[in-house]
């Protein structure tokens, strides 16, 4: 285990060479953070410029928590004796430091206090936001243009899809039609927010002419002023008599799925003309079903009365079959260009909003900075001026960079191994330290697809970068991490079988366990489904609930003490609704659970009851509110109850109808009663005041009862309680 461990120290030294340009693949749980911090705190130390170190991030946690630990450490070294200083030193893969770098390392904390432009780390939205603010007028964009935020960005796209909906041009009506017609109005609204992330050009005059060339003379997909000829020879080629002979023993068959496939034969025999174009899906269901060809087209009887009858149908099969793939391709390009037709439209008017209030948003920073490097007229100059600042580039998380991003960090590090003219090196007499480039990524942990990124393309990137450094002699780096220092050997172990015949996954490394003796196991459950009475989604949160109790003080863990609800973490997709349900079921198994880490309480059903209830007191006669508080665990009225309450009133209110009832032993009697002394509250308690007795008076208790402890979640937010 000690070799295994030197083995990874030693791989992270040499990742960490700050006269190195080095692309890492590392594993999860491999240290890829420390290795960051490690290689920005030796490019300190070999003398690298503050200012000149720009680590990009993917997220701004991620930033914030590499800028903690580089401080953490910095100032630690401002402190620790002698002995401990040496030891971190070598750790970093610093053989045996010498007194300059311990000096160094002693003074860097005040320096960086006192440098307030480096290091920089920050997200590349960040750095596009930083480079747009410095050169404005090269950009094209104000000089105080503000970055929109995401519920800024929200309004603005619903604005411009009202404004091109409310007088949409022919073209245009078609292709909304078109799109509604494919996918409901919330899905359609994901396939364009996530087309307008991925498209590139929509403002070029001629995408549509473009896209339509594509299909045309690259797919030979035929334009529909075509498709009416192509669709009529084809059907041509059927033999109408031989067909008939065919629907006719079908339905003599006797047999019911036989003569359903006659008939529609028959229905389509009958059409001419253009009505048979109208009417082939009724000869495509007589001989295929799910999109291929029926394998059962007739029986012995069938086969003894007509003995081609199989034959003739296979002919029509083979005529129809290159129609139903033209077909297809002719659905793709009408939703293709659709989509182009719509998406320039909103990206056109969406624009125009953003410019019109000053502001950019996440795809403009990269889009605006992408253009200001390479096709503006001052690009040479912003190019020298970033060019001079920027002398050593670290890239974390490379796989999830989409190919926007990549286009952009390489015009900032291509630089770097550009043989001709420049000298190399930050300035002379300054420090020997090369300019280097230190990116690190995992080919397989590439989640954010939905938001451009391409693990492909770090690849692509990583074999460019490697061949541009060996053209100049340079010295670049592939460096392998596979010690993972977080899981277990069952998790990695399954890791390792599974992954490496994944199609697609080109930089597999195998996965070492660091963790002697860290014990665990994997199952793969079945399968939940549904049934008459409970969802999927509610059998299997409980199943969850019940198999995790029965770990609870029976399993024991590796190191010999019994499972305790701390040892357990469950980690799901997202917060939906199954996380809720889980919740729910764990609480009411009585597991120790930490709750929920995030919650919109206006989204909690309990919030929302009470919510209903301060607008019955607020307006008496609001009758659609008072029942749902009615049918709320408040007061748990039933629907019976309800609809003898409700109906027949004439003009009075529900209200009046159920005080009706004060001072009656019944149930509606006890409901009035509780609903009139809360009324009696409401009129001169503060708003926290009430809720807060409605809560005392039975209301907490009530809710837990309806919903379970997961309502607790609701008061521990401090809200209410």
């Amino acid at each position: 285990m000690n070799e295994m461990i030197a083995r990874a120290s030693a791989a992270q030294a040499k990742a960490s060479d700050p006269a190195a340009s080095v692309f890492v693949s590392a594993n999860a749980g491999t240290g890829k953070t420390k290795l960051l911090t490690d290689r920005v705190l030796r490019l300190l130390l070999s003398g690298a410029p503050a200012d000149g170190i720009l680590c990009v991030t993917y997220t701004r946690a991620a930033a914030a928590e590499m800028r903690n630990r580089i401080f953490k450490r910095l100032a630690n070294w401002a402190t620790i004796p002698a002995k401990a200083l040496g030891e971190d030193l070598e750790n970093m893969g610093i053989v045996t430091p010498s007194q300059d770098i311990r000096r160094r390392a002693r003074s860097l904390f005040a320096e960086i206090l006192d440098n307030d432009d480096g290091p920089r780390v920050e997200t590349v939205h960040s750095f596009c936001q930083s480079i747009l603010r410095r050169f404005p007028i090269e950009a094209g964009v104000a000089p105080h243009v503000q970055l929109a935020d995401d519920d800024e960005q929200s309004r603005l796209k619903a604005m411009a899809r009202t404004n091109i909906l409310y007088h949409p041009s022919p073209e245009l009506a078609a292709s909304v039609l078109l799109i509604a017609e494919a996918v409901s109005e919330g899905r359609a609204d994901e396939i364009v927010n996530d087309f307008i992330n991925r498209a590139d050009g929509l403002e070029s005059p001629d995408c549509l002419a473009r896209i339509e060339s594509h299909f045309r003379d690259d797919l030979d997909v035929v334009s529909t002023d075509n498709e009416r000829d192509v669709l009529l020879a084809r059907l041509d080629l059927i033999q109408d008599e031989k067909l008939r002979s065919v629907s006719a023993a079908l339905q003599a068959s006797g047999s019911k799925t036989q003569i359903d496939r006659g008939a529609k034969m028959d229905v389509w025999l009958a059409q001419t003309g253009d009505d048979r174009i109208a009417k082939l899906s009724f000869l495509v269901d007589a001989l295929f079903s799910a999109g291929k060809a029926r394998k059962i087209l007739s029986n012995a009887d069938l086969r003894e009365t007509v003995p081609q009858i199989d034959m003739i149908q296979k002919q029509v099969i083979e005529i129809i079959k290159p129609l139903l793939s033209g077909q297809a391709a002719q659905i793709c390009r009408d939703r293709t260009m659709a989509l182009y037709r719509f998406g320039m439209a909103f990206n056109q008017e969406y624009s125009r909003l953003k410019t019109q209030r000053g502001l950019l948003d996440y795809n403009d920073l990269i889009i605006r900075t992408n253009s200001l490097l390479a096709a503006s007229e001052a690009a040479q100059w912003v190019a020298w001026k970033l060019d001079n600042g920027i002398q050593h580039l670290l890239i974390d998380e490379a796989q999830d960079t989409s190919p926007a991003q990549w286009k952009l960090l390489r015009r900032l590090v291509d630089e770097f191994f550009d043989g001709e003219g420049a000298n190399p090196y930050i300035a002379s007499g300054a420090t020997s330290l090369p300019r280097t480039m230190f990116a690190v990524g995992d080919f397989k942990q590439s989640i954010y697809s939905f938001q451009g990124a391409d693990p492909l393309v770090m690849n692509q990137n990583r074999s460019e970068l490697s061949n541009r450094a060996k053209a100049i002699q340079a010295d670049f780096r592939d460096v392998p991490l596979s010690m993972s220092f977080r899981s277990a050997s069952p998790i990695l172990d399954l890791v390792n079988k599974t992954i490496p015949d994944l199609g697609g996954i080109d930089d597999f490394t195998i996965h070492e366990m660091a963790r002697s003796g860290a014990g665990g196991f994997v199952e793969l459950w079945p399968v939940v489904r549904g049934n008459d009475d409970f969802g999927a989604e509610i059998i299997a949160a409980n199943q969850l609930a019940r198999r995790v109790k029965s770990w609870i003080g029976n399993r024991r863990l590796p190191m010999g003490n019994l499972v305790g609800a701390g040892d357990i973490l469950i980690l799901l997709r997202k917060r939906g609704r199954f996380f809720e349900l889980l919740l729910s079921a764990l609480q009411i198994a009585n597991v120790q659970v930490a709750g929920a880490d995030r919650m919109q309480l206006a989204e909690q059903i309990e919030i929302q009851d009470l919510l209903a209830l301060g607008d019955v007191m607020h307006l008496a006669d609001d009758d659609l509110q008072l029942a749902a508080v009615l049918k709320s665990p408040l007061f748990g009225m039933s629907e019976d109850q309800l609809y003898k309450l409700a109906y027949d009133r004439g003009k009075a209110s529900l209200m009046s109808r159920l005080m009706a009832h004060r001072g009656a032993d019944g149930d509606l009697g006890k409901m009035a009663d509780q609903l009139a002394r809360w009324q009696s509250h409401a009129e001169y308690e503060s708003v926290f005041g009430f809720f807060s007795f409605v809560l005392v008076d039975g209301g907490r208790q009530k809710f837990r009862d309806r919903l379970g402890r997961a309502v607790d979640e609701s008061w521990r937010r401090r809200v209410l309680a």
